[in-house]
């Protein structure tokens, strides 16, 4: 909930906040202190009134004169918030008094301690010895008022509070204010990216100060310079891309009807050679025509693989729900092995949606390189899957003739072979048709082999049809 409040709320409330708690802090602390001092200093004034009035009643017991005691009330009575005096002797008898307000004193003055207080009804009551040179003669209680006090602690709480109102005001206003001047700016930020999300390409932000602020303006002004510039360098990249793509198009177009058309008549002509020489032929004639027909054969593989190549990542394949052992069984159906072929197929091969034509195209490679690049009397094929979080791995094992480690690269290379087109027919591109099917889908194909030891070719494809900045999202992650 608080990501989601503006930064001007947030600076804004922070300060009110603040001055909030230190307000209420100094409303409930400041009158308790002052109160908890008033009445430290009345439980003071009321043991030197206890004192002075003992020792002026002390002397004027100790020479038997009551002036003196007339004269200690008196003196005593004189702070109004005295309230309560009373002398009695050592048998108990009372001296001398003052009690204006008919006032009863608690039961427990007379068994507690001398000089120790007493509060009841807002009134403290002490009670001292009356001595004088080391002779007791009696006992003086005195009780003191509280109201007074209390008046004054009120009124020093009204006080408060409307000097902490006041701070509160002053600083709600001054929050405001300072927030308007910090997030102006801010906001003028914020209008220029809204504004610039929305295609306006020559807004800018118009910000004027030397603060972080400003030199962000500054620093925003430049970058989105800097990314226009990106930008239209991205729209001309993008034309002149598309430009080579419709080149490319029309050179695909024109392989594909143009050169394959004068291979087709060179291969009818060659046979029209023939039949018109009949027997005639000679033998080494009719082996050259063998040999030019094989070799318009090549070079229309050639051209139809160039073409295959040339369109992968470009024409959009639909994805459909795919059973992986189908898919594998149909390719071995078409490829119409011999007897000595044996493929073991995992079970439980995945099914899932996905890209079927290019998950088969790439199956199909793999196993019909299995086969033709095998020298075994017994052709054996097993294919495995590993589940793999977002992507399925794949391996195709097998047991033909292998690949030496430092051909392992060159083979995902187009037009390469290691064997001679004219001992296995190859085009050479078939290795790196399958690399860049399985790269475009956001996968990997690694292989394991050595000469003579067969070969295995592991590739990964993902479990779901994810966008290209998805699966190398995926990939950063898993890296």
């Amino acid at each position: 909930m608080f990501h989601n409040i503006s930064i001007r709320t947030k600076i804004t409330l922070a300060p009110i906040l603040i001055i909030m708690l230190v307000s209420v802090f100094i409303y409930t602390y400041y009158p308790a202190q002052q109160k908890s001092r008033a009445v430290a200093n009345v439980e003071s004034e009321i043991k030197s009134i206890g004192r002075m009035f003992s020792i002026g009643v002390g002397i004027g017991m100790g020479e038997a004169d009551l002036v003196a005691v007339s004269e200690a009330l008196t003196w005593a009575k004189a702070d109004s918030a005295v309230i309560y005096i009373s002398v009695t002797d050592q048998r108990d008898l009372n001296i001398a008094s003052f009690n204006p307000q008919h006032l009863e004193v608690p039961p427990v003055i007379h068994t507690s301690e001398y000089n120790k207080l007493v509060e009841q009804n807002r009134i403290i009551f002490c009670k001292t010895l009356v001595s004088y040179q080391g002779s007791v003669f009696g006992t003086l209680i005195v009780g003191y008022s509280l109201k007074e006090i209390d008046a004054q602690i009120s009124n020093l709480q009204v006080t408060t509070l409307y000097f902490c109102l006041g701070i509160f005001i002053i600083g709600v206003v001054l929050s405001f204010f300072i927030s308007n001047k910090i997030t102006s700016n801010i906001r003028k930020l914020d209008n220029a990216v809204r504004a610039i999300t929305l295609g306006n390409e020559y807004f800018k932000a118009n910000i004027t100060g030397n603060d972080e602020i400003g030199k962000l303006n500054i620093a925003f002004n430049q970058m989105f310079e800097k990314v226009s510039k990106s930008h239209q360098d991205l729209v001309n990249h993008s034309r002149q891309l598309e430009k080579q793509n419709q080149e490319l198009n029309q050179f695909s177009y024109v392989v594909s009807h143009d050169l394959k058309a004068p291979l087709r008549a060179i291969f009818k002509l060659s046979e029209w050679i023939e039949e018109d020489l009949g027997q005639n032929v000679p033998v080494a004639t009719r082996k050259n025509m063998k040999i030019l027909r094989g070799r318009v054969f090549r070079l229309e593989g050639l051209i139809n693989g160039l073409l295959e190549y040339s369109k992968i990542g470009k024409v959009n394949v639909a994805s459909e729900r795919t059973d992986v052992t189908a898919v594998i069984n149909d390719v071995v159906d078409l490829l119409s092995p011999s007897e000595r072929f044996v493929i073991d197929i995992q079970a439980g091969l995945p099914v899932f949606t996905t890209k079927k034509m290019l998950l088969n195209q790439v199956f199909s490679n793999l196993i019909s390189n299995a086969i033709k690049y095998n020298d075994k009397e017994k052709i054996e094929i097993k294919i495995c899957v590993v589940d793999q979080q977002d992507f399925y791995q794949f391996s195709v094992e097998d047991n033909g003739i292998g690949i030496d480690k430092i051909y392992h690269d060159k083979i995902f290379v187009i037009f390469q072979t290691l064997e001679a087109r004219d001992k296995i027919e190859s085009t050479g591109i078939g290795l790196a048709i399958i690399r860049k099917v399985v790269e475009d889908m956001g996968g990997a194909i690694t292989l394991q082999s050595q000469k003579g030891l067969g070969s295995k070719f592991t590739f990964t494809w993902p479990k779901k049809d994810y966008s290209k900045k998805t699966i190398k999202a995926i990939m950063n992650i898993n890296a």
